[in-house]
């Protein structure tokens, strides 16, 4: 399974673009690299992240590879072919 991440650039510009990649997608990266489908599926909780337009998307957390203390937390938005489409949400405490 691969995975897209959208608003990249919207990211860079709240964080930066050096916790883009040295945080976000090297964590994404190591994590689709090391796990296999099921997985990845395993790992997508149905606890849901409600929008403010009252849409619910299930989550995916996975460790921040730069911070040991933290993990990354992001919004499953759909499932194409073998391509995970996710919207970063944050950075919470693991």
């Amino acid at each position: 399974m691969r995975y897209a991440l959208r608003k990249q650039a919207k990211i860079a510009s709240v964080y930066s673009e050096a916790y883009l990649k040295e945080h976000i997608i090297s964590s994404l990266d190591s994590y689709f690299g090391k796990c296999d489908d099921e997985r990845i599926t395993d790992d997508i909780s149905q606890e849901g992240y409600v929008t403010s337009t009252g849409e619910d998307y299930p989550l995916l957390k996975i460790n921040d590879l730069a911070d040991d203390n933290a993990m990354l937390e992001f919004a499953v938005i759909g499932l194409e072919c073998d391509i995970l489409k996710l919207s970063f949400l944050g950075r919470i405490k693991g």
